[in-house]
């Protein structure tokens, strides 16, 4: 009992030290993640298990090693960021996925398009052309990031997520914001590879309720009493020699996510928690493995 407390203490030290890390993620250092979940549509009860044809598999290798290799800064947006981009010619594509009734309740930044994540992958003719600038914005920048990681396979790899609060942040620091629901306009502008956009679709409309979010806290009640959790620490080397790694953890940079898939867990069905220093990049390896059928994946956020 003595050793098990022990452990669960060291493990409580590195969790804090990796939810402290922010600056660690390449990214403006005044972004943070969420501190609780996303309010909105409720989602369905699990991501399923999509049934991936060899070529299929390949093709998706292939894409999300692309998407993971165009990443600037993994492709977090800050609030001044995106007031400077839309004050530019042209703007971005501005992509709200939260809930309708989100949107009516708060409002949305004005030229918004608004599709709910869950229904992102059955709305893909409202996106623009492949080489335009998207931004993904939501309730406090968890789904935008599941958005963004999505729409990168299927051909849109210039997608930024919004941070620092997301809409919550844009509208109490002040920006301009809009009432009411934006009027959408279909573009067909791209053409996603059919097969694809069934497993991108099949994983977007089945993501669980919670959107995949757990708590350090949460993680550590769980921990104890299921020796089976697999935790993948999706950091950098030089992040682990600084901060160390939770025992047991398997480490799977996430620039190398793709080509390191033999890593793996066997088990599609294996409970599995991705993290990283503050759920950004965590964010991106947990879609990415329920896009490969992954049936209990989560992320460790703030």
């Amino acid at each position: 009992m003595k050793r098990i407390g022990s452990w669960l203490f060291a493990l409580m030290i590195i969790l804090a030290m990796l939810l402290s890390a922010c600056g660690s993620e390449a990214v403006p250092e005044t972004i943070t993640e969420v501190a609780a979940l996303d309010s909105g549509a409720s989602a369905a009860q699990g991501p399923g298990s999509p049934n991936l044809s060899y070529a299929v598999a390949e093709d998706l290798d292939s894409a999300f090693n692309l998407f993971l290799d165009n990443m600037v800064g993994y492709n977090a947006l800050s609030l001044a960021g995106l007031d400077e981009m839309l004050a530019e010619e042209p703007p971005p594509f501005l992509l709200d996925v939260r809930s309708i009734n989100e949107v009516e309740e708060y409002g949305y930044i004005e030229g918004a398009t608004v599709i709910p994540l869950l229904e992102l992958g059955k709305n893909l003719d409202l996106l623009p052309s492949f080489d335009t600038t998207i931004v993904a914005y939501c309730g406090s920048g968890w789904r935008c990031t599941i958005a963004m990681t999505a729409l990168g396979p299927l051909g849109w790899n210039s997608t930024f997520v919004l941070k620092e609060g997301s809409y919550k942040g844009w509208a109490e620091a002040g920006y301009p914001v809009a009432l009411g629901i934006p009027e959408t306009a279909a573009f067909h502008a791209a053409s996603p590879d059919p097969a694809m956009t069934a497993v991108i679709n099949k994983m977007l409309s089945s993501i669980p309720e919670d959107w995949g979010f757990v708590t350090a806290n949460a993680i550590l009640q769980e921990i104890s009493g299921n020796p089976d959790l697999i935790m993948i620490d999706v950091r950098s080397d030089d992040e682990i020699k600084a901060t160390g790694i939770i025992e047991g953890a398997i480490h799977i940079p996430l620039e190398d996510f793709i080509d390191r898939k033999t890593d793996w867990p066997v088990d599609k069905d294996a409970t599995i928690v991705t993290y990283c220093g503050y759920g950004h990049r965590s964010t991106i390896a947990m879609t990415i493995l329920m896009t490969y059928g992954y049936s209990d994946v989560r992320s460790l956020g703030g």
